[in-house]
């Protein structure tokens, strides 16, 4: 059953500057700990970032409250099937 449908995309150099910017403050703020140690793994740490936050954002217009009403970033987390395929894991204000 759909219960919600949201999609959103991430300019990668966007993110790239905003982790130049604001480095930690912002990863610490929007990521959990599991998607930090897996982005912060990758060659293209930007781009693993990016991934996530579109994930995010989808999922919050999914949710039909955005960023609001109790839901915080770190509600949501983008975690690997055994078969690799990400999907949402949700936490707090996001369930």
């Amino acid at each position: 059953m759909i219960i919600g449908l949201g999609s959103d995309i991430a300019e990668i150099s966007r993110i790239a500057n905003t982790l130049d910017r604001y480095g930690d403050r912002f990863v610490q703020r929007c990521f959990t700990p599991l998607e930090r140690k897996k982005s912060e793994g990758r060659a293209n740490r930007a781009a693993s970032y990016a991934k996530r936050f579109a994930a995010k954002e989808a999922c919050a217009k999914a949710l039909g409250t955005g960023l609001s009403h109790g839901v915080y970033w770190r509600d949501m987390g983008v975690v690997n099937l055994p078969s690799g395929k990400p999907t949402l894991q949700l936490k707090g204000g996001a369930r």
